[in-house]
């Protein structure tokens, strides 16, 4: 699951049908556990068809809502009586349970439909609300954009107007989309939350190694992950263009760099050369996707700053999503380790009372 940092009241009520049995209040997924019945709206993130071993087919899901995701399985029996068509976007109706597989949480659907064809049929659908469906950013992205634009601001020229003239030229882009698929900022606005935060920490950092490039490490900051407005389509459940399998948001991003400094007439080859550098080998290394490591110290700091914060993104949202009795989270898959939730956190049910003074402004 790939949860937000925020746990939304669940006091929604989702009628699927009028036959389809009780209705049950929508329940976010950062909620669910298994056992646990089901009988609401989600978001279809990801479908995939696939077969058994034997040869049966089914449908793989990944399900979404405001908080989260969570895989499904649509077996033959169920394919037969609701066999769609589905696509990654679309609003659906589930019923089913939730069952684990390979110790994570997996929904087995006993029914499906989308709300269209739902609509069509003239079922009742008069609780069906698309914004208890689709995750966003917890912040005010108006706010992040002006702070994120003062930083490009504090940028000296000639770096300043090629920054800047990029963030104009793909803002509506930028404050929509998603970081990533799944592990990190994996929401609408995810993108300009995760460049924010890298810009920050640049800045911060440059109070440290004052002796470093500023505009280079703030532009890289802001720039190094422009590539992913190409890389990943439809914000609201993302999927990669065919230019983001091919060549990836590294390549990408570079190109548009690349191309719109040439429509600048950017004075300063060298400068130039440096920032596109730090735009390849954000990554750190080949087996990450960056065609080159960082070479110089601009380079290797935006590299950090940029995997710090993806990390720390994972880590919280493996945390917030972590339902389980004990000390310690599930295996979180992509940093090959469990988490420690600490004696004190209210995931493991073992939170002490705090008693605050009358006057706590905190």
């Amino acid at each position: 699951m790939m949860p937000l940092t925020t746990t939304p009241s669940s006091r929604y009520y989702a009628p699927i049908s009028s036959n389809g049995g009780p209705i049950l209040p929508h329940q976010f997924i950062t909620e669910l556990k298994e056992g646990t019945a089901v009988h609401q709206f989600f978001c279809l993130l990801q479908v995939e068809k696939r077969n058994t071993k034997a040869g049966k087919p089914f449908l793989a899901l990944v399900l979404g809502d405001r908080t989260g995701s969570i895989n499904a399985k649509v077996w033959e029996d169920v394919l037969e009586k609701c066999p769609g068509p589905f696509a990654q976007g679309q609003d659906v109706g589930i019923k089913g349970q939730v069952a684990s597989y390979q110790g994570e949480p997996q929904v087995n659907v006993q029914f499906i439909d989308t709300v269209d064809s739902l609509r069509a049929r003239g079922k009742p659908l008069p609780d069906y609300d698309p914004e208890l469906l689709h995750a966003a950013t917890p912040h005010d992205r108006g706010e992040l954009w002006q702070e994120l634009w003062g930083l490009a601001e504090s940028i000296e020229p000639p770096i300043q107007l090629l920054v800047l003239r990029l963030l104009a030229k793909y803002q509506e882009e930028i404050m929509a989309g998603p970081a990533a698929r799944k592990y990190h900022h994996p929401y609408l606005g995810g993108l300009l939350e995760h460049t924010w935060s890298v810009a920050r920490h640049a800045r911060q950092s440059l109070e440290v190694y004052a002796d470093l490039n500023s505009d280079l490490v703030l532009a890289g900051a802001i720039l190094h992950d422009l590539g992913k407005i190409k890389e990943l389509a439809n914000p609201q459940a993302p999927e990669r263009t065919a230019p983001g399998q091919l060549l990836g948001h590294i390549v990408l991003g570079w190109e548009m760099v690349r191309e719109e400094a040439r429509a600048l007439d950017f004075p300063d080859p060298d400068l130039l050369l440096q920032l596109e550098h730090i735009v390849l080998s954000h990554h750190g290394a080949l087996e990450f996707g960056s065609p080159v490591v960082p070479k110089t110290r601009e380079a290797l700091l935006v590299y950090f700053l940029d995997d710090l914060d993806a990390k720390m993104k994972m880590m919280a949202q493996h945390l917030q999503g972590d339902t389980g009795e004990g000390e310690f989270t599930g295996y979180l898959r992509v940093l090959q380790r469990e988490l420690y939730k600490g004696r004190e956190n209210p995931a493991n049910g073992s939170a002490p009372v705090k008693t605050e003074p009358e006057n706590s402004e905190n």
